[in-house]
């Protein structure tokens, strides 16, 4: 079940208090509306009812889809906090949900991995494979081309359907590498064994690093 609070927001423009609605839990069964919504960002966008200036203001919040079973906590940028908040969702819950019976939790300190999930998510694929995948484009890239250096890589579906990796350099610039289905077919076989008995809640680059010494 969804909840929220008020808070009261100063406005940075004109320093007035206006009211914004804050999601502690999205469930998307009662709050259909904030599917696209978190995902846009939408969610988080705060709005001045004195002089109309607009912000986004990220808060921690818990998103969940029953339907696909997907529960991720989101709190900016404090990943201890994260998990817990999604510990104790799971020791006191009063939403009539068994969050550990067959489902996918996640935790996530940032607003572009939130995001990153949620494109996952939609397409029906496993973050735990995207992971390892990037590791393998990493190398490459780094391989070829050793005067470059990546800071940020994120998962994407393009407008024709395709899927790629978005990498920013640490020149600012911004790249990008398409896969096939196959390639990411292959790493989903290669470590099925290893993905099976694995239920981190975190998955990022330092889980896909451990995850592939387990397996060298």
């Amino acid at each position: 079940m969804s909840k929220t609070h008020v808070e009261m927001i100063k406005c940075p423009k004109c320093k007035k208090l206006s009211e914004m609605t804050v999601w502690d839990i999205i469930d998307v069964t009662d709050a259909p509306e904030m599917k696209q919504k978190i995902r846009n960002g939408e969610a988080f966008r705060w709005h001045c009812s004195e002089c109309d200036d607009n912000s986004l203001i990220f808060f921690p919040t818990i998103y969940h889809q029953p339907g696909e079973k997907y529960i991720v906590s989101y709190v900016p940028g404090d990943p201890d906090t994260a998990e817990k908040c999604m510990k104790d969702l799971s020791n006191d819950n009063e939403s009539g949900y068994n969050f550990d019976n067959g489902y996918t939790r996640r935790v996530v300190t940032d607003m572009n991995q939130l995001r990153e999930k949620l494109v996952i998510l939609d397409e029906g694929l496993d973050d735990r494979i995207i992971e390892l995948m990037k590791l393998f484009i990493v190398a490459d890239i780094q391989t070829s081309s050793q005067d470059l250096r990546i800071t940020e890589i994120y998962f994407t579906k393009e407008k024709d359907d395709t899927y790629s990796f978005a990498i920013r350099f640490d020149n600012d610039k911004w790249g990008g590498t398409a896969f096939s289905k196959d390639n990411y077919d292959q790493v989903a076989k290669t470590f099925k064994t290893s993905l099976l008995a694995d239920n981190e809640v975190i998955i990022d680059t330092e889980w896909a690093v451990e995850m592939l010494n387990k397996n060298m």
